[in-house]
């Protein structure tokens, strides 16, 4: 099968997506801090086409999501399962951040399914007055399979388009 012929699987390019947006646990988050840029990571739940993560106000990177709307966000294939770490299959999104209360309506609900997702160490942070619930909204993203394999993630509902090399 050409280059060419492998963009063209109806699919499975749909499937790849599908399978980084599960099978990552964690997302890594570039941020805006007053002396510059920061990269760190977080646990994070995927629902209703946005991501949550719970984060500790101690960590640099809670200071500037609540001191910047915009958040650069990066899901990336595990190295050891990468063929090429050259060309590790990724999602990169650019998402709006806003905070969720916790007398928010949807606040016991994202926080039950995020339990879900990464077991008791939840329950405990729960108790801790410093973590605060934080809602990403993609914008805009991209999904990169290994070479030259690069789509435009249509949002809200995560539709790929091929990016055409020029």
């Amino acid at each position: 099968m050409s280059r060419k012929e492998e963009l063209l699987v109806p699919g499975q390019a749909d499937l790849e997506l599908r399978q980084i947006l599960e099978r990552c646990k964690t997302l890594q988050l570039a941020t805006m801090g007053s002396e510059g840029p920061e990269a760190s990571y977080a646990p994070f739940l995927l629902h209703e086409d946005a991501l949550y993560i719970f984060v500790s106000q101690l960590a640099s990177h809670t200071k500037n999501l609540i001191n910047a709307s915009v958040v650069g966000v990066m899901l990336i294939e595990d190295e050891a399962e990468s063929r090429n770490l050259f060309a590790r299959n990724r999602v990169a999104l650019q998402c709006v951040v806003s905070e969720i209360q916790t007398d928010a309506e949807s606040y016991e609900q994202v926080m039950l399914l995020y339990r879900q997702r990464h077991g008791a160490t939840v329950d405990l942070l729960r108790t801790l007055p410093d973590f605060r619930l934080f809602r990403l909204d993609p914008e805009k993203g991209r999904l990169v399979l290994g070479f030259g394999r690069a789509f435009r993630i249509n949002l809200p509902d995560f539709r790929l388009e091929a990016i055409e090399a020029q």
